[in-house]
């Protein structure tokens, strides 16, 4: 792994019925998430992604890239830039920004952002692990 390198990115589509599944599994039932009804009186004009979703693609971008050195030694921090509207398509990627050494080993930082299908972020920050 060198500076530089970008990961394999991920693309998909956030379905009704994705979000409906990780409200369920969450707990998370707010509204602006899963009531359309409700969420079209909104700013938003309709329902959102949960912001955790977003997060959750941008651990599965690194599980599939990086594999067992992100699940025992990751660490993620993220800002939340945009909202995701229900039904929309989103593009998660990284970049590695920095590989350093000291006496634990190797500090590996990337920068990792999700964005919409016209490339407005809608999440972004920093992982870092140990290799």
């Amino acid at each position: 792994m060198n500076e530089g390198i970008k990961l394999r990115s991920i693309k998909k589509i956030i379905t009704k019925e994705m979000v409906s599944n990780y409200a369920n599994v969450s707990g998370d039932h707010n509204p602006i998430h899963i009531n359309e009804n409700y969420a079209i009186t909104t700013d938003f004009g309709g329902t959102i992604v949960h912001g955790m979703f977003l997060i959750s693609s941008i651990s599965e971008m690194l599980i599939k890239n990086i594999g067992k050195n992100w699940a025992k030694s990751g660490k993620l921090k993220i800002k939340f830039r945009n909202p995701l509207r229900v039904g929309e398509g989103i593009i998660t990627e990284g970049k590695i920004s920095q590989i350093a050494e000291d006496k634990y080993g190797t500090l590996i930082t990337c920068e990792v952002m999700c964005s919409d299908k016209n490339k407005k972020v809608l999440i972004s920050g920093i992982a870092k692990w140990r290799e």
